[in-house]
């Protein structure tokens, strides 16, 4: 088990001030690799070989001795991980008082080693799967596509769909880019735990948003599932949620269209009001519309409003969102505007006037 060395200074320096003593961690070799006392660290530890190599349970050494090169008064016991000796940890002092500490610092120091182990498989994991899903997703390589499936044993016969979430952290005093970020790993970390428990269900992550691959066939079902994880998140932290969901892909090809109309419906949904969560329909003709880049929507809207003042353009907008809405009806038009129906056609009129279009037609 290779462990970086800088971690098991970390390790060293922890367990040393818990006991207020200096702590040594020797490789398989000897070679002391973390201590709690700089000028010792790469320096060869006899005790510790002598001790590895007739894989004894423990060494104790007094101060008079000079069999061992090296080495000072104390005592030195195996680091065992997963029953594996990987090194040995020393405690240095007299040897009647290190003698009561060592069973409880070479545990500690285990415990300490196995949780950095665990957490750096655990981040291996989340790595492979992402750079698989980064595959999947935009690659073309099918040997290294096929090499992550069978580490993974992800089945690409099964149907997918993919969701993409886009979160908003509500602007509050004292929140910072740090804590956006550690509030976006805690949802993610959340998400993560809950729809991997499916072996076909991957969650990465793509800058502050979250790509979702659903092991499913039915959107109605993601809908459900996402639904319930907003709910959760909203209740559990200060943030806004928008979802997209593409429709169902049975190869690599449909879930890379599945991930293109999840990504355009989580566009849409950021700007409709009352809708957080949207699937996606090729029928829709906001889909399309929310795909036309915002420079050319700009340029296209900036020709339609050449003759008019900012001021202008934007009391056009609010009265033709609020006719659309409507149908096209002239009374319900008026009433939610809160004017009179000749004021109303007034202003189609003089739209008409402006742009050179006319609403009605």
């Amino acid at each position: 088990m290779l462990i970086p060395k800088k971690q098991m200074q970390k390790i060293a320096e922890e367990v040393g001030e818990t006991i207020h003593k200096n702590v040594n961690i020797m490789d398989e070799t000897g070679c002391i690799i973390a201590s709690t006392d700089p000028e010792r660290i790469g320096m060869f530890h006899r005790g510790a070989m002598e001790l590895l190599n007739h894989q004894m349970e423990k060494l104790i050494i007094h101060r008079d001795e000079k069999d061992y090169q090296g080495t000072r008064s104390g005592i030195n016991l195996p680091l065992v991980i997963e029953e594996q000796v990987i090194g040995v940890v020393g405690i240095t002092g007299e040897v009647e008082e290190v003698q009561l500490l060592g069973t409880v610092i070479k545990k500690m120091t285990e415990i300490l080693i196995l949780d950095w182990y665990k957490s750096n498989q655990k981040k291996a994991l989340e790595d492979m799967k992402r750079s698989f899903a980064i595959e999947l997703l935009f690659g073309d390589d099918e040997k290294r596509l096929e090499f992550g499936r069978e580490l993974l044993g992800i089945n690409m016969n099964l149907s997918r769909i993919v969701a993409v979430l886009d979160f908003v952290v509500k602007e509050r005093k004292g929140v910072n880019d740090n804590k956006s970020q550690d509030l976006f790993e805690k949802i993610t970390n959340m998400l993560r735990k809950e729809i991997e428990q499916n072996q076909q269900q991957l969650v990465m992550t793509m800058g502050m948003k979250i790509v979702i691959f659903y092991q499913m066939q039915n959107t109605n079902e993601v809908y459900k599932s996402i639904n319930t994880a907003k709910n959760k998140i909203e209740l559990l932290y200060s943030c806004k949620f928008y979802c997209g969901i593409g429709t169902t892909g049975d190869d690599k090809a449909g879930i890379q269209r599945s991930y293109r109309e999840a990504e355009s419906a989580c566009n849409l949904v950021k700007q409709l009001t009352g809708e957080t969560i949207k699937v996606y329909s090729n029928s829709d003709l906001r889909m399309l519309l929310v795909n036309i880049p915002y420079k050319k929507r700009l340029t296209y809207i900036n020709t339609i409003f050449k003759d008019c003042e900012q001021e202008q353009v934007e009391n056009v907008l609010q009265c033709l969102r609020c006719y659309i809405n409507n149908n096209g009806s002239i009374s319900k038009t008026s009433d939610e505007l809160f004017i009179h129906k000749n004021t109303l056609q007034y202003r189609l009129t003089r739209i008409k006037a402006l742009t050179g279009y006319d609403p009605r037609t």
